[in-house]
């Protein structure tokens, strides 16, 4: 997983005023050795992620309980783990502490020897603490942990593509300075672009283009790699004519510039992280009346705007970077849903 995607374990309040401390420098040690074990064990790279996700998230829960938070101090304390797997300091779905069951176990299984522990014991006294039931069949050991029945998300908006021309609209509105293009331009990649949120922060100015489309007009083009190939992502001219204007802000044009194209302040040419963009597009939502919107929910809204087109959804999955149609249905889902709640009302209308 790249810098761009992940974020700190712990925040920071003198974060750049000096080297990490230690307790965060052994537990990205030991999350980088897991990674690499998993790996090399030809885990699927999806469940790699999660694991390492729910990891952070029982250090975190760690240190809101004021208990060791280092990933050495856990997988050496089943006591500790067993506590925050029962009662975490804030409420899970069912499935979360499960999954968060199963990647204590993995990792106690590849720490224990380094830490010069046995396995096989720690995982047996993990065992012993935790309730159990009476097994479904030889896939569930029956170990009972904390989580609520269902996904604990509160329902999001469904946006449509005045919504997304509100969103940006409302960035320059601000009081952001000598900032406004930069993040007007921010905002308008994340509602009107495929890219995401990790993408953007690693967006380099030599990744856009501009090309000749099939009918003979100049477009604005991204490359991204994905799958382990490349992408070409159109850009729309909402988000087109706000990179101009990050560009323009530059005393240049698109196609003589190089570095990040969205950079933190100061003189040095840094490239905005990945907690800043995402903070800048939520707040962007949060003033326009769109609060706990997320990245899913803009790229779902773009490609319902494409749909309304009449874009197929193998084009929308081209213009979007996606390698499958069937990741456009999941896009749509909520989209379709609505739509026929609306033609059921008309009908029911209709006939009253």
């Amino acid at each position: 997983m790249s810098s761009a995607t992940q974020l700190r374990l712990f925040n920071s309040t003198d974060a750049g005023s000096g080297p990490n401390p230690p307790a965060i420098t052994e537990t990205e040690q030991l999350l980088k050795e897991f990674r690499q074990a998993r790996c090399a064990a030809r885990a699927h790279p999806k469940s790699v992620r999660r694991e390492v996700s729910q990891l952070r998230s029982l250090a975190r829960d760690a240190e809101l309980r004021d208990e060791p938070s280092t990933l050495g101090a856990l997988a050496s304390d089943m006591a500790l783990v067993a506590r925050l797997l029962l009662d975490p300091p804030r409420p899970i779905a069912r499935a979360t502490g499960r999954a968060r069951l199963v990647a204590v176990q993995r990792f106690v299984l590849f720490a224990s020897p380094l830490l010069g522990l046995d396995a096989a014991a720690q995982l047996d006294r993990l065992d012993r603490l935790l309730p159990a039931t009476r097994s479904s069949g030889w896939h569930d050991a029956g170990t009972i942990v904390s989580g609520a029945v269902g996904r604990r998300r509160r329902l999001r908006p469904t946006l449509e593509a005045a919504d997304l021309e509100r969103i940006v609209g409302k960035v320059a509105t601000a009081e952001s300075g000598a900032h406004t293009r930069r993040d007007t331009a921010l905002v308008a990649m994340s509602c009107f672009s495929g890219l995401r949120p990790e993408e953007i922060a690693a967006l380099c100015w030599d990744q856009v283009s501009r090309e000749c489309s099939p009918g003979g007009q100049a477009e604005v083009r991204i490359l991204v790699s994905r799958g382990g190939g490349q992408v070409r992502i159109p850009v729309p001219p909402i988000a087109a004519h706000a990179l101009a204007g990050v560009a323009a802000s530059l005393e240049s044009n698109l196609g003589h510039l190089s570095g990040p194209v969205f950079r933190a302040r100061g003189r040095g040419g840094r490239a905005l992280g990945y907690r800043t963009v995402r903070s800048i597009v939520s707040e962007a939502c949060s003033r326009a009346g769109y609060p706990g919107t997320e990245a899913a929910d803009l790229r779902s809204a773009f490609a319902a705007s494409l749909k309304a087109k009449g874009l197929s959804d193998h084009e929308v999955a081209e213009v979007l970077g996606l390698a499958r149609v069937r990741s456009v249905d999941r896009l749509l889902r909520r989209h379709r849903e609505l739509q026929a709640q609306r033609r059921v009302r008309e009908i029911l209308d209709r006939s009253s």
